[in-house]
């Protein structure tokens, strides 16, 4: 026919090509993972985001059945192969994903149909995004609601305590005086006054800890706050035996911080850490300055909020305080920052409950890893910012 425009074979199969390679960029680059079927159940098409929300070491090949693909997901599979037959599709449901290795994991989907060029389905398409941080947020916006109202009553229940106990021990006094004399009787009141002692420290400790932390952000020198904490734990509880070690490397900026709390944080770690080692051994102070991680995640993170001195965080303070003790067990370490948990006698098991709540008031966070038999090792990383400065 006069004025067709008849294109060559190799024209038409190059211009396919680049179509497909835009497509398949195109799909690559959405930012939610895609994974479709044909109506035979054997994968076209999976982009990267999906394969990385899925863990899947590499991308299955093109054809391979959907359940030689995703063995650890039968959910999922039996979702996109039924959907054939299904009359509405899902849209915007959610799923619980097992077989994960960070444990199970929920992905919000919708599911739609490809049509071939007669319209009729030729495949389906499930578009997923991974859920888990959102829920995981919320979860932690719940729990924090839930200490919140818990500190509220124990500090209630800690004042209603307090009183009858001063009464207690007030009463204890005057009647020691009227028995003077009475050796029996006066060991009994003694005995009353220790365990009135006892539930007064118990309670204080309670305070101590649901008590909000308000944070006063000044620039201030690490290595000499580290310098001071050790002095002050070594006159403490040092011991000819135990040796401490200062391994300071390279040049610590000043950085803003709470000088008061933070030094409260260190001196906690470290009379621990003697603690731990007994009478003889070896604790380890380290601090270093290093760069913020380039895919920041919380809590590395700080927000964006306007004004919020934590908003432009390049560089991370770690402190890592090490001892040559018994370590600690799997056990005891996933709950050693729970409030009152203490595996000591006379612990009350507020110490790095307390601990923690200062790191994180200051963006940071603090870690633990040990071994039975190998000491262990409490690691703080703190973002280094200046203070948010006034209009």
């Amino acid at each position: 026919m006069q004025g067709e425009v008849v294109r060559a074979p190799a024209a038409v199969a190059g211009r396919e090509d680049h179509e497909f390679a835009f497509l398949k960029g195109l799909i690559d680059g959405m930012r939610c993972g895609v994974l479709s079927i044909d109506i035979d159940g054997c994968v076209v098409l999976l982009n990267e985001h999906a394969r990385r929300i899925l863990e899947l070491r590499e991308t299955p090949p093109r054809g391979t059945p959907l359940w030689r693909a995703l063995p650890r997901y039968p959910q999922l599979v039996r979702v996109l192969t039924e959907s054939f037959r299904m009359s509405t599709l899902p849209n915007r449901a959610e799923m619980e994903l097992g077989g994960s290795s960070r444990g199970r994991r929920s992905i919000g989907f919708t599911l739609s149909m490809v049509n071939g060029r007669d319209g009729e389905p030729c495949g389906a398409a499930l578009f997923f995004k991974d859920l888990t941080p959102i829920e995981h947020k919320e979860e932690q916006e719940r729990l924090k609601d839930r200490l919140a109202a818990l500190g509220q009553m124990a500090a209630s229940l800690a004042h209603e305590i307090r009183n009858p106990l001063a009464s207690i021990e007030v009463n204890c006094k005057l009647l020691g005086r009227r028995l003077d004399g009475d050796g029996a009787c006066q060991s009994l009141l003694a005995k009353i006054t220790a365990e009135v002692k006892r539930l007064n420290s118990s309670v204080d400790s309670c305070l101590r800890y649901v008590r909000p932390v308000s944070v006063t952000l000044a620039p201030s020198g690490l290595v000499p706050l580290l310098e001071e904490a050790i002095g002050v734990v070594e006159r403490r509880r040092g011991r000819p035996g135990i040796e401490i070690r200062r391994r300071f490397r390279g040049d610590i900026p000043a950085f803003a911080m709470d000088r008061a709390l933070l030094r409260q944080v260190f001196e906690n770690l470290i009379l621990n850490a003697l603690e731990a080692v007994g009478d003889a051994g070896r604790v380890t102070v380290e601090a270093e300055c290093v760069d913020a991680p380039g895919a920041a995640s919380i809590p590395y993170q700080p927000s964006e909020t306007a004004g919020d001195p934590w908003g432009e965080a390049r560089h991370f303070a770690v402190v890592r305080v090490s001892d040559t003790g018994p370590g600690i067990g799997e056990k005891d370490r996933d709950r050693i920052f729970h409030p009152f948990f203490t595996t000591k006698e006379h612990g009350s098991g507020v110490g790095l409950a307390v601990a923690k709540k200062i790191v994180g008031s200051h963006r940071g966070m603090i870690e633990v890893t040990s071994a039975p038999g190998e000491g262990a090792e409490i690691v703080v990383r703190l973002p280094m910012v200046e203070p948010a400065t006034e209009d």
